[in-house]
């Protein structure tokens, strides 16, 4: 049996997702990508996933059956590598990493409400036709959980940069600065004069990288 059967063990089969964005889509990519999951330990298996944001739920496609399910730990999980994207799972997001030097990731987020019930003909959810019920077994242990369909109507990002072996993380340029006290009117300069935004990853990275140099 592949490890990765042992960590996801296992839900109930969800109907698959038609990934239309109404009015955004909670998953991270348009379709279900090929996967390789590294573990701790060594092991590696490829697996078709995807990521959902609203839940911070890593969705997969059993081989087995051909059925959508959801991974109910992460504990064993070292890394993903989807789409040539390599990331992490923290336990409560998925981290994107985006630079070696320094350090960087990208932790996603989305805002999302709970979805009203259908109330017409074709007014059901693209996402999924069904509610979500879940059994996630951990040391014999079962539980069970029902998960509303979510309405997302944003879908945004935040940094989070490993300094001295510790991650620290950051959501705009002010606690940016934070980070690096001794050196923030150099940096708020610096940011002034490349006229940076704070969804422009390269630009971020150029300054992380700038910042690490003073």
């Amino acid at each position: 049996m592949k490890p990765v059967y042992c960590l996801l063990l296992m839900v109930a089969p969800l109907a698959m997702p038609g990934y239309a964005q109404d009015p955004l889509s909670p998953f991270l990519f348009e379709d279900y990508n090929d996967a390789v999951v590294h573990f701790h330990g060594g092991q590696t298996s490829t697996e078709k996933v995807n990521y959902n944001l609203v839940e911070s739920a890593l969705y997969f496609i059993d081989q087995r059956d051909g059925q959508v399910k959801v991974v109910a730990n992460y504990r064993g999980i070292d890394s993903l590598v989807i789409a040539g994207r390599t990331f992490l799972l923290d336990g409560e997001n998925a981290l994107e990493k985006v630079s070696d030097d320094p350090t960087i990731y990208i932790r996603f987020n989305a805002s999302s409400t709970q979805k009203p019930p259908p109330v017409a003909y074709g007014g059901t959810s693209k996402l999924a036709s069904v509610d979500v019920y879940s059994t996630a077994f951990f040391q014999g242990l079962g539980s069970d959980r029902k998960t509303p369909e979510q309405e997302v109507s944003e879908i945004y990002h935040d940094y989070v940069i490993e300094l001295g072996g510790k991650r620290k993380k950051f959501s705009n340029f002010k606690q940016f600065h934070r980070i690096y006290r001794d050196h923030k009117k150099a940096l708020e300069k610096y940011v002034t004069e490349h006229e940076l935004d704070f969804n422009d990853v390269k630009g971020i990275i150029a300054l992380c990288r700038y910042a690490a140099s003073l």
